[in-house]
Parts: C-alpha cells; structure tokens; sequence
C-alpha cells in the first residue's frame, strides 16, 4: 500500500525540476511543473480514491487493471505488487482457492499482504492472528492501515474484544490522518459490530459504507444481531447468505456460524464500554439527521449554467482577439474604476464572467465545481444563484468604490474568484448552522477544514502579485452576510 515517502519523493522531484527550470524560462516552468503535478500526482491521488472505493465495492478484477495503469505512473511504495495481490482477491471470491493461495506463495516471506490474505481468504481468523502477533513486527503493523484493519478484524473474530477496543483507540488518530475514510469507517464498524452495537452499524451501512455489496451489509449487520443476542433473525439471514457465489463471504460464513457466542457483556470491561460508548456517541453525531440536504443525486444546474456562461465567455474571448489581450478584455467588458464611474455600469456584471488565459479560467471553474454542487445541494437552485450574483457583483461595486475613494487608478478586474469566495462563505453559514444544532464532530472539521482554506487563499493572494486580495474579501464578506438571511431559512 502507499506510504508517504514515495508522494514525497516525487513531490521533492518535480519542485527542484520546477525550480530548476524557472531560471531558463519561467513560463516552460509553470507549464512543465503543472503538467508534471497533474500526472504523477493529481492523476495517482484520485485514480488510488476511486481503487480504494472498487476495493470496498469488492469489484477486484476491475481494481486490478486500474492499479496496473497507476503502478506506471507512480511507480513506487509496493504499488507494482499491488495488481497481484488483487488478482488473488478476484480468483478466490470466484472459488479459485487453489489458483489464489499458489499466487499468493510466490510473493516473498517479506510481504505481509500476501501472508494476510491467505488467512483472509480462508475465513482463518484463528491462525491468522497467531501469524500477525508472532511473526508481524509492530512498527510495521502500525504504519499500514490496510495492515491494521486485518488486525482488528482477526481480534473481533476470536472474541478478544477488549484488545481491539484498545488496538482502535490507540490507533484511531493514525488511521485518520494516513487511512482513507473508508478505512475509518471500517475500523469503527468492526468495533462496532462485535460489540452488539446494531443501530449504529446500520447508520454506518447506511451512509459511508453503502457502498459495500448488499451481502457483506448484510454479513455485518447479522454479526451485530448474533451478538446483540437475536441469533434466530441472524442465523436465518447468514444462512441465506450461503447462496451468494462469493467465496471469500462463504467462507466468512462459515467461520461466524461455528463461532457464534461471542458474548460481549461477558468479555468488556469497564474501560472497554467507555471506548465503544465513545463511538456510538461520534456514529451519532456525525450521521444525525441532516438539517441540509447535500444530497448527491440532485442536479447542480445552477452551478452548471454558471459553468457554461463562463464558459461561452471564454470562447468569445478567443475568437475576439485572445484571452490575454487586455485591450479586448476591457471592450468585453472588464472592469475598470473609472469606466463605472463614467456610466458603464454593465461592467460589474460582465466582469464576473471574463477571465485572464486559460490556467485563470480552469482554476476558478475548478472552484465553482467543487463549492458549487455542495451549496446549491444545501440550499437549492434559486437561493444558490443569488448569493453567487450577490457576492460577485457586490464584490466589483464595492472595488469600484473603494478604488475611486482612494484613488487608485488604471487598474483593470475580472474573474468569478470574487463570486466563488462568496460561495466560501456560504458553506462556512451553512456547516456553522449544522453545528450549532447537531453538535457533530464531522461538520466541526468542516469548519476548520474552510477555515484554514480561507487562510491559504489569503495567504496565497497576498505572495502572488496580480491577485486582488480586495475582491476577495469583498466577496467573502458578502458571501457571509447575504447567508445569515438565506441559509435561516432551510431550517427541515
């Protein structure tokens, strides 16, 4: 699995080749520096999100070829080893046990995985924990989270409850910062499930786990009914289970059948139900009701139509005589102070929609994708589209007055990045709404998290010069207030 140091070797590679190349051609630079983070980094980080996300869905044979493909790209950290591994997942869920523990003896002593997962594959919880506890050093265990996933699991499987409360507890904070969510996520719901707690392994299957196979939901949440003590409604749904063609699930079956009194009143002690009471409570919390709806499958339109008139805007640009010709820009209708002042009021309008060359246009549009989808999401098409407007055209007429006030002259603006920041300020209102009535821990870190985004943009405007970290101000402030009224309102 990927470990940090090869991320931070290619990193460290293409900022010394950047850097390099500034003193030739600063433009060659930037292109070649950009060109350089889109493939060995950008590309790598999301294509290894949408792996872990197959992983889970348990569609190995499709994992398998994307992995092969990030391995050429990124190819350090074990991943040219990884496509094997996931080839053995995919024969022994078909019911090729032999083909897949074969493939998994011709991996070295030295890899882990290979050793896990023929324990895995099996249903061997028993010999799987000895050969972890005997044979894996803990530095290395606890620095892989698919590693220590195996771990806790072989722990639930064989009842010893109270060490994998403590195992998680102690290694909660890792799995945050160097797991996926998916991984979090995972790790609770072990805990969770072994423990009896059926309610919030449902929660859990509910939302950031639905995305497992309906059989495995269904495997976990009649662990947590056996365990729970209503075996008869257990026994009968792992039972049907037994049908699904899925090997490895069959085998998981087999071991929860003939190991089924894991009798957890009887196993946890009293720090042990403070542990898992301190899950229940974050389950709770972060899966409350939601007061907004950030619901994936309504259409961000607004966002959309935004996107294409920026768009058409760009393409007028071009066929006019190019996105960089400060001439055409201010006909177009860029804005300049003392234009307004003249009467050209359009230009608060228009200057919204115009923008200098390409990399300028694709990361405010980046931008309007992201923060656009979740807030007209939270508070719908119409609602949406005014704070937009509002912070956008706001932003350029108090630029333009303050501007004139302390007469600052000859300078030209244009760009969404006033309108997006006010969008910023939006899902600030929105998550600071949540907050104050569901008290969730998830949507305090949501908080932060565009905290310290607002800090970096400002940060990022104040070194970079040709940026006005006025326009983004405004539009922040706007974005801000104009929410206080609208974002009350959503109230469910």
């Amino acid at each position: 699995m990927p470990k940090n140091k090869g991320w931070l070797l290619v990193s460290g590679f293409i900022l010394l080749l950047t850097l390099g190349l500034r003193l030739v051609n600063t433009l060659a630079a930037g292109v070649i520096g950009l060109v350089l983070v889109i493939f060995f980094l950008i590309i790598p980080k999301i294509g290894f999100s949408v792996y872990q996300k197959l992983m889970v869905q348990q569609q190995y044979r499709t994992a398998k070829i994307l992995m092969t493909g990030l391995s050429l790209l990124h190819p350090f950290d074990s991943w040219l080893q990884q496509p094997k591994l996931i080839y053995s997942l995919a024969l022994a869920k078909e019911g090729k046990l032999e083909k897949s523990l074969n493939l998994l003896k011709s991996f070295p002593d030295d890899n882990h995985h290979s050793q896990i997962l023929s324990f895995y594959i099996q249903g061997d919880w028993e010999n799987g924990l000895n050969w972890i506890e005997r044979y894996l050093p803990y530095n290395i265990l606890f620095s892989e989270p698919d590693l220590l996933l195996y771990y806790l699991r072989a722990l639930g499987e064989t009842g010893k409850l109270n060490k994998l409360l403590k195992i998680y507890q102690k290694t909660e904070g890792f799995l945050k910062r160097n797991g996926s969510p998916l991984q979090v996520y995972q790790a609770r719901m072990y805990a969770l499930a072994f423990c009896g707690q059926v309610l919030q392994v449902r929660q859990l299957l509910q939302v950031p786990l639905r995305k497992l196979p309906l059989s495995v939901q269904q495997f976990w949440l009649g662990t947590a009914q056996m365990i729970a003590g209503k075996k008869a409604y257990s026994y009968s749904n792992l039972a049907e289970l037994l049908t699904q063609k899925d090997f490895i699930l069959k085998k998981a079956i087999d071991w929860r059948l003939d190991h089924p009194y894991i009798e957890s009143e009887k196993i946890l002690n009293k720090e042990s139900y403070q542990i898992i009471n301190q899950i229940k409570l974050e389950v709770d919390q972060e899966f409350y009701p939601r007061i907004f709806n950030f619901s994936k499958t309504r259409k961000a339109y607004a966002t959309y139509l935004l996107i294409g008139v920026n768009l058409a805007f760009f393409g007028m640009q071009i066929k006019t005589g190019g996105s960089e010709n400060l001439e055409r820009l201010y006909q177009l209708g860029a804005l300049v102070p003392e234009a307004v002042l003249a009467g050209q009021w359009w230009r608060v309008i228009t200057a919204n929609f115009l923008h200098f060359g390409l990399l300028h246009l694709l990361t405010n549009m980046s931008g309007l994708y992201i923060l656009g989808r979740l807030v007209e999401s939270a508070l719908g098409f119409y609602r949406f589209l005014l704070i937009y407007l509002f912070s956008g055209i706001g932003s350029m007429i108090l630029y333009t007055i303050l501007s004139l006030k302390t007469q600052q002259n000859g300078y030209i603006l244009m760009g969404a990045s006033a309108a997006i920041m006010g969008l910023l300020g939006a899902l600030f209102i929105i998550f600071i709404k949540e907050w104050f009535y569901t008290k969730s821990k998830f949507t305090a870190k949501r908080i932060q998290l565009i905290i310290v985004t607002i800090g970096l943009q400002f940060t990022f405007d104040y070194f970079v010069p040709h940026i006005s970290m006025l326009s983004h101000a405004t539009g922040l402030l706007l974005g801000l207030v104009i929410s206080l009224f609208l974002v009350g309102k959503v109230v469910k």
